[in-house]
């Protein structure tokens, strides 16, 4: 539940044009940019490979970054948005928004089904997740990294709603109970 923080160094930047960007990519870093709890937007550049990592691991977009920014600041940051060349699967460009660890983050978190549902191996049904992630407020230490839920006693005609989810009682789900 708890998920650990992740450690990355950041170097700040001259924002410019394009061809700026490209070469910076082309130099093994990807532009970012660093904004939120009312300071002003940071430009700055992060290493692909450890981003693409942290991207792809389960709860990846949650996941908690503690950035260490040439000239000595130390922020506490999450993904925000990224752009992935759709031809070369690279980094071209992240967002990141700082954060204050004592404060409640809204996030989404996905919802992962556990077991194998008798209705689907035994009476030939089909298992629809209308829900595939759903809307939690909670404090960013204690962000899930999914939901499982044990989908092992589901039949034809029965059904989990969201009310039915078990989280940690440091969470608060927003989503609909329905």
């Amino acid at each position: 539940m708890a998920q650990l923080s992740i450690a990355m160094a950041a170097e700040t930047r001259i924002p410019g044009t394009k061809n700026v960007a490209r070469r910076l990519r082309a130099s093994g870093r990807v532009p970012a940019v660093l904004y939120g709890e009312q300071k002003d937007a940071l430009p700055i550049s992060l290493d692909p490979k450890l981003l693409l990592a942290v991207v792809h691991s389960e709860g990846g977009h949650n996941r908690i970054l503690n950035l260490t920014i040439s000239g000595g600041e130390t922020t506490s940051a999450v993904l925000q948005d990224w752009l992935v060349d759709p031809v070369s699967d690279k980094l071209l460009h992240v967002d990141l928004k700082r954060i204050d660890l004592a404060k409640k983050l809204r996030v989404k978190v996905a919802v992962h089904g556990v077991g194998e549902a008798p209705g689907v191996k035994v009476q030939g049904g089909i298992l629809e997740f209308v829900v595939r992630e759903v809307d939690v407020e909670c404090l960013p230490l204690d962000i899930p990294d999914l939901i499982n839920v044990d989908v092992s006693e589901l039949v034809i005609g029965k059904n989990i709603r969201v009310r039915d989810l078990v989280v940690d009682s440091k969470v608060t789900v927003l989503t609909s109970q329905d």
